[in-house]
């Protein structure tokens, strides 16, 4: 016997095929003794949803084309899931592609996604040849998301983050605690945007408080543990020392806290450690990490809100949310004492846009 169709478990229900459509893909939509009634057809003759065919016969398809630069560690995992938690309540399917920082990937993965006519695109940001990949997707015409930056493109919708000022506000926090040697410590700045733009925010503050520039405080790595403290160990072999030092990761930050540590030098009492995230172990780590929060849940549904409000809504009108980010201050940071030179604390060890709330936690509580 052939596969019963969806016209046939449709007259069996005594309903059209595109309620039994709605019953499998958005039930929230379709009365509750209906839904029941046709689930039950369904259960019974074994009937098997055909996607495809259904996104043909309406000529939109219901998959979703979304590019993240990494699947290593947890940064983007919080708005990942809330993607698509979110997606399958409206009834669509997403298709995860990982840049991997590389343009030359991102560009090729954007472009696999687009020969599959996906009803929208959720991007994670854009390497530095946007120019080239806006105009593929312009070209394209598939409603599109920019996620967690903020670009300064007007045409494009996006919900993000003022990565600039969130940089800014952390490196204007530790100089108000006195450190005048402040490393940095980040992603791929000369190949990401949104990165690119935390680089700016800690430069800029430094030199609108008068801080003499210098490049052996900057380290650019991938965003792993590893590489966080192979960054901080560089940093910790300068004869000039960083008093403290901004991971602009929080998954870097432990790296950096795990390096001190094997060079016997206390956090903070000998140098001071912030990131930027807050995943969730930042505020158990030992000690728990003064950083800055990015609410990634919340970015996942209002990029998926906004895009399925594109898909339904077709409107050259961008949709355009930034979102605000909190300075959490934890005991990863301390002042520096009045008049203390830059090498007084540390031991050798064993080894060589106003968008910005300050929000203390003290030691032990939860975020």
């Amino acid at each position: 016997m052939g596969q019963i169709t969806i016209e046939e478990v449709a007259k069996l229900a005594g309903v059209s095929p595109a309620t039994v459509s709605r019953a499998i893909r958005s039930p929230e939509m379709v009365r509750d003794s209906t839904r029941k009634r046709v689930l039950k057809i369904i259960k019974e003759k074994k009937y098997v949803y055909h996607a495809l065919a259904a996104d043909l016969s309406r000529q939109r398809s219901a998959n979703i084309g979304l590019i993240i630069p990494s699947t290593i560690g947890s940064i983007f995992v919080r708005t990942v899931f809330a993607i698509l938690e979110k997606a399958q309540e409206h009834g669509y399917t997403v298709t995860i592609g990982n840049s991997k920082y590389n343009p030359e990937i991102e560009m090729s993965v954007l472009r696999t996604l687009n020969e599959r006519h996906p009803a929208g695109l959720l991007l994670t940001g854009y390497c530095v040849r946007k120019e080239e990949l806006l105009e593929e997707i312009n070209r394209s015409g598939i409603p599109t998301v920019i996620m967690w930056e903020k670009p300064d493109d007007p045409q494009l919708s996006y919900v993000g983050i003022d990565n600039y000022s969130a940089a800014y506000t952390m490196t204007e926090y530790l100089i108000g605690l006195k450190h005048q040697r402040i490393g940095l410590i980040l992603g791929p700045y000369s190949k990401v945007d949104r990165v690119h733009k935390r680089f700016e925010g800690y430069r800029d503050c430094l030199s609108d408080h008068g801080l003499p520039w210098d490049d052996l405080l900057v380290v650019e790595k991938e965003p792993t543990l590893a590489d966080g403290m192979e960054a901080m160990n560089r940093l910790m072999s300068l004869a000039n020392r960083p008093t403290a030092v901004f991971a602009a990761s929080d998954v870097m930050a432990f790296g950096a806290m795990a390096a001190a540590k094997e060079k016997g030098l206390k956090v903070p009492a000998d140098v001071s450690i912030a990131g930027f995230d807050d995943i969730d172990f930042s505020a158990y780590a030992d000690p728990p990490l003064t950083t800055i929060r990015v609410n990634g849940i919340e970015i996942g549904e209002m990029a998926l809100s906004c895009l399925l409000d594109m898909i339904e809504n077709p409107s050259p009108q961008p949709r355009q949310i930034c979102l605000k980010t909190d300075l959490v201050v934890r005991n990863s940071c301390r002042a520096l004492e009045q008049g203390m030179a830059p090498q007084a604390r540390f031991s050798k060890g064993p080894g060589t846009e106003g968008n910005i709330n300050r929000l203390t936690v003290k030691k032990g509580d939860e975020k």
